[in-house]
């Protein structure tokens, strides 16, 4: 049987599942961690099945390319924001795509450098670009 696509309400379940379980999005690889995420990866198909009526094959593959996508977008954004002119950005907004990069934060936001190449401090007139305070 072919799993179907995941509607909207099944991302944000999903999302919601592995924001409460938040093993899932640990860094650690070590054996305990990695049979911890296996166990929450079950449970979430088990759950999942209970209210999805069928049981999704793809849920890890899911979340995956979530990740994925709200890399690229925010890349996107940065890079977008490094040029000068062009006017202005839009893209629209999805949801799941920001509760995702509210859950992985830094690894898809980026870092803020606190320093110049120099060592020197960034004041408030070098942040915001107008010079004035």
């Amino acid at each position: 049987m072919k799993a179907s696509a995941l509607g909207k309400n099944e991302i944000l379940f999903l999302l919601d599942f592995i924001f409460k379980q938040n093993v899932i999005t640990t860094k650690a690889t070590n054996t305990t961690n990695n049979k911890l995420k296996e166990e929450v990866w079950k449970s979430l198909a088990q759950e999942f099945s209970a209210m999805a009526g069928e049981l999704p094959e793809q849920l890890r593959l899911k979340w995956e390319n979530l990740k994925k996508s709200v890399r690229k977008r925010n890349t996107s954004i940065r890079q977008y924001n490094l040029k000068t002119g062009d006017g202005k950005m839009y893209i629209l907004p999805d949801e799941a795509l920001y509760l995702v990069t509210f859950m992985l934060k830094a690894t898809c936001m980026g870092f803020t450098v606190e320093f110049y190449g120099d060592g020197k401090k960034r004041n408030v007139a070098t942040r915001c670009g107008c010079g004035t305070h």
